[in-house]
Formats: C-alpha cells, sequence, structure tokens
C-alpha cells in the first residue's frame, strides 16, 4: 500500500476528524443507551405490573362486596323474621303448645341472627380490606406511572441535546473532511470501518494512540525516518498515524 502524504494542516485536520469520529460515535451510543434506558423499561414493567394488580385487586373488591352486601341481606332477613316472631309471641293468642313453638323459634332466630350478624361483619371487614387493597395499588401504580413520565421527559430532553449535539459534531466533521485529500479520508474510513472506529492516531514518543501500546525500537526507527509530509501507519492496526 502506497504511503499518503501530507502537509501539516492536513495532518491535523486527519486528527481532527479521528476526533470528532469518536465524539459522533459517542454521542450515538449515549442515544442508543437512552432509547434502551433500564429505568425506563423498569418503571413501564412495573407499571404494567401494577395495573395487573389492580385489575385483580378490583375484582376482588366486587365480589367482596357482592358478598357483604349478601351477608347484610341475609342477616336483615333474618332480623325480621325475628321481630316478627317476637311480635307475635308478646301479642299473645293461639294454644300453648303454639306458644311454645314460637318461643323455640324466637330462640333459634336469635342464634342464627348472631351468626348471620357475625358474617355480616366478617364479610364487610373483608370488603374493607379489599378496598384497601385497591387504594393501595392505585396509589403504588399512580407513583410509578409519575416516575416513568418523569423519566421519559429526562430522556426526550437528554436525547434532545445529544442530537444537537450530534449535529454540530457532523457540521465540524464536515468541514474537517473537505480538507482532507480524497485518497487519505478513503484510507482512513477503510481502516476505520475495520477497526472499531479507529482510522488515524498520534505516534507521541514510542506509543501509539490507536493501538494503546508501545511500538518496538526498530518500528520506531522505520517510522521517524519516514519524510516529514508522509503519514505513517500503526503496524499493530493499521491506522494512519501522525507523528507528533
Amino acid at each position: 500500500m502506497s504511503t499518503l502524504t501530507a502537509t501539516a494542516a492536513q495532518r491535523q485536520a486527519l486528527l481532527d476528524l479521528q476526533d470528532l469520529d469518536t465524539e459522533i460515535d459517542r454521542a450515538k451510543a449515549a442515544l442508543n443507551r437512552l432509547r434502551t434506558d433500564e429505568e425506563f423499561a423498569q418503571a413501564k414493567k412495573d407499571a404494567a405490573d401494577l395495573a395487573e394488580q389492580l385489575a385483580a385487586a378490583e375484582g376482588a373488591r366486587r365480589e367482596a362486596d357482592r358478598d357483604a352486601a349478601e351477608a347484610s341481606e341475609k342477616a336483615a332477613a333474618t332480623r325480621a323474621h325475628r321481630d316478627r316472631t317476637r311480635n307475635r309471641l308478646h301479642a299473645g293468642g293461639g294454644s300453648h303448645k303454639e306458644l311454645e313453638a314460637m318461643m323455640h323459634e324466637a330462640q333459634t332466630l336469635e342464634g342464627l341472627l348472631a351468626e348471620h350478624d357475625q358474617a355480616a361483619l366478617e364479610a364487610m371487614q373483608a370488603a374493607d380490606a379489599a378496598a384497601g387493597k385497591v387504594t393501595a395499588v392505585q396509589e403504588r401504580k399512580a407513583a410509578v406511572e409519575a416516575s416513568g413520565r418523569a423519566r421519559a421527559a429526562h430522556l426526550k430532553q437528554e436525547g434532545q441535546r445529544i442530537t444537537e449535539h450530534g449535529r454540530s459534531l457532523a457540521a465540524r466533521r464536515a468541514e474537517a473532511a473537505a480538507g482532507l485529500p480524497a485518497e487519505i479520508v478513503a484510507r482512513y474510513e477503510k481502516v476505520r470501518s475495520r477497526n472499531g472506529g479507529i482510522g488515524a492516531g498520534r505516534l507521541e514518543g514510542n506509543r501509539s494512540s490507536a493501538s494503546g501500546t508501545p511500538l518496538s525500537p526498530a518500528e520506531i526507527e522505520r517510522l521517524r525516518a519516514l519524510p516529514e509530509d508522509a503519514l505513517a501507519e500503526c503496524p499493530e492496526t493499521g491506522a494512519l498515524l501522525v507523528r507528533v
């Protein structure tokens, strides 16, 4: 592969191009992180789970309310029956045998009424508990949804900020690329595409910023021997190296 040459301004433009592409890649990665934000995703999942819990709690409340209504009606019917029997008993009349039967019925109804009143009380307590659970789930759901909305607003604002920054970077990148010969840009893009986003770097002392590792003395000597305007290549990554 032929050695490329570049003026001092072009070498700086190449380094600027790499720096800008690195920033653009970071901006893209940041946008991707926003799109897959774990906190927002968890808030959505929690809200969906709570919606299911709320539906189940409301169903349980309706059933508890029906049970409480039925138990109350049953207790009320038994109380009315007992009261009628009492009134007949207090009114007197009838044979001794009939009075004894009414007394027995009244006693039976008293016991039955106590059972029905207790059942009605327990049913009402169960209904109150079911209603309380609905309220608790509603409050938790509202809090999670509010948190999700706040997170979504933050992500939108952050996304807009990053997008604007990305547009600024893209404009600066176009300017940097315009200051370079087409063959240098083509070589840079080719290396960058196969090298994880690194197409150019600096040779500072004995270290290549493209690979992040020091070069051997023999490699350093070879690179230093190149003409001043020549663009070196990182022996490990193939990236264009600007000697500084």
